[in-house]
């Protein structure tokens, strides 16, 4: 079953069927079309929710409460306001962990891909100084390329980065932005060819240390869901279907 509903300006997809949502949340430099091998793999046990949010990427104007907002009236809109099953990539990761601290009685659990829970100053201080020469070099090259939608993908595609360079070069944490707590089970899933991560060792060991939480890494770059689709969705459904066993 196909149905569409706006949401606060934003046209909203369910697709699939099933007493449990997954709400898909999208990160820079892609649309709602990121999911695509996933609805098609979810969609006969699952309701998937999805959107293109055009500010998702940290460029717009939207602040995190007002972001925080829509995931919230999306949850009442399309699951009568009982918890979903949340599934991040990228920029949507940092905007759905502060969703799901804000609203912790609307997530039921947290499948992220790429972003760790992990502060700036945080992450920056468990880097070396190549890494950091990487991340100054990913930057400029992004933000050459920023004026140009076409060749900021291109430039992603080749260094194997996402936007989140730019908030981790921050000074400060973004406006309004609570400390990172596990309070999910929570599947974390990132590409290990890419020249760093995107989260530090004690995130990945705190959600290692859950009985109810994995880590799992590929052998891919950093959008798992479109270079390895069988294997994330394998990966996620064995892991959301014992879930529901516990």
């Amino acid at each position: 079953m196909a149905e569409r509903l706006a949401v606060d300006g934003v046209t909203v997809h369910v697709d699939g069927e099933g007493e449990d949502a997954i709400m898909m949340i999208h990160g820079w430099p892609h649309d709602r079309s990121l999911w695509d091998a996933q609805v098609a793999a979810f969609s006969p046990s699952y309701r998937c929710v999805r959107f293109s949010f055009p500010s998702q990427g940290g460029k717009g104007s939207h602040t995190i409460d007002e972001v925080s907002k829509l995931y919230a009236d999306t949850v009442h809109a399309v699951n009568g306001g009982r918890p979903v099953i949340l599934m991040l990539s990228d920029w949507g990761c940092v905007f759905g962990y502060q969703f799901a601290l804000r609203y912790p009685e609307l997530v039921s659990r947290v499948i992220s891909v790429g972003i760790g829970g992990s502060s700036q100053m945080t992450y920056r201080a468990s880097l070396d100084w190549k890494t950091r020469l990487r991340l100054a070099f990913a930057h400029r090259r992004l933000k050459a390329s920023s004026s140009n939608s076409r060749a900021a993908r291109e430039a992603c595609h080749r260094l194997q980065l996402s936007h989140a360079v730019t908030w981790l070069r921050a000074t400060t944490p973004a406006a309004g932005a609570l400390p990172f707590k596990l309070r999910w089970p929570m599947l974390y899933i990132y590409g290990k060819r890419k020249p760093f991560p995107f989260h530090t060792r004690s995130f990945e060991a705190a959600v290692q240390s859950k009985p109810d939480s994995r880590v799992i890494a590929f052998r891919s770059g950093h959008w798992v869901m479109r270079e390895q689709p069988e294997a994330f969705n394998s990966a996620v459904m064995g892991w959301l279907e014992q879930g529901r066993t516990i």
